[in-house]
């Protein structure tokens, strides 16, 4: 075991200066990677093709999915969304296999949950491994600067078999790293990438206590620069370089600069996290999880956030190897 160790290392160090140019991390046409998954004309197709508009009225929401599954890889989209009432509304991007495996699935979440006029979006992280749906990790917190202006706010997830990373402009807000007692409940099974917009009114806005007004309907999502560079589980001629490719890549790697960059952002801006949560879980069941900055005290029993936040009026910045 530890001679295998030792080879895997070696070879990480051997690919790690060719890993960043090799992981392509550009954004791709819509056509090239997606298709259309429900929504009729409710999901409109930008005039160069590189972004697409989701609605939602009171028909019907809209969606899409990539055209291939991964096994790993870095997903990411620039979303703009809907403004003025909001309540009820979800807008996700996320990582799934449930079509392939509605017992036992996997998924990563971005939900980004609308709300009252004169009160912001908030924005929702999750994790589910091998069906594990009564275990949802689940954090929320707010938005640090305006989502509903084209371009603002980017979204991205590293997969690899080692860890999970999830990126808000850049800036890693969340990483759950894989630990030999999490078992299944780490995602491993091949997922394809979706984009949705549906009616959330049952628990999205203050647990359900307000709904979506189709007054202010359509509301409308804007995705754009769209990057789907993973591990094409079908096709994809090495998968142990497109590993190392990924393993190696500044998207996946957690220097301690980043790693404080995040502790930073989850201070300033963590409003609810399961690792925390005593109410519904009562007790400590997420052997990944690590120690907040600020210890227990710092979070109700119920896992939320004791601490007042106000949106910040600086935008976060891009690190350069996430463009």
């Amino acid at each position: 075991m530890a001679a295998a160790s030792a080879l895997l290392m070696a070879a990480l160090a051997v690919f790690a200066a060719a890993a960043a140019a090799a992981l392509d991390t550009s954004p791709v046409p819509f056509d090239a990677g997606y298709a259309p998954l429900f929504g009729g004309d409710n999901l409109v197709r930008s005039a160069d093709g590189r972004s697409v508009t989701l609605k939602l009225d009171r028909y019907t929401g809209s969606g899409f999915i990539s055209k291939s599954a991964y096994r790993h890889g870095f997903f990411g989209a620039s979303i703009k969304l809907p403004a003025d009432y909001t309540a009820g509304v979800v807008v996700a991007f996320y990582l799934s296999n449930w079509d392939e495996y509605p017992k036992n699935h996997d998924e990563l979440d971005f939900e980004l949950l609308g709300n009252r006029r004169g009160h912001g979006w908030r924005v929702q992280t999750n994790m589910y491994g091998n069906g594990s749906t009564a275990r949802g990790r689940e954090e929320r917190y707010h938005l640090p600067v305006e989502p509903t202006v084209a371009g603002v706010h980017r979204y991205a997830i590293a997969w690899t078999p080692n860890n999970i990373v999830f990126y808000l402009d850049g800036v890693p807000i969340r990483e759950v790293v894989r630990v030999p007692s999490m078992g299944g409940d780490f995602p491993s099974k091949p997922m394809s990438v979706y984009a949705t917009i549906w009616d959330g009114s049952a628990w999205a806005t203050d647990g359900g206590k307000y709904k979506v007004d189709y007054a202010y309907a359509p509301f409308a999502a804007e995705f754009s620069d769209l990057v789907l560079s993973g591990c094409d589980a079908s096709s994809v001629a090495d998968p142990e370089g497109c590993q190392v490719d990924l393993l190696t890549h500044d998207v996946a790697v957690m220097a301690p600069s980043k790693r404080a960059t995040m502790r930073g952002f989850r201070e300033q801006y963590l409003t609810y996290t399961a690792c925390r949560d005593r109410v519904r879980y009562k007790t400590t069941v997420f052997p990944e999880c690590d120690d907040l900055a600020n210890g227990d005290s710092s979070f109700h029993l119920w896992g939320e956030s004791k601490k007042k936040r106000r949106r910040s009026s600086s935008p976060l910045q891009y690190s350069s190897s996430m463009q």
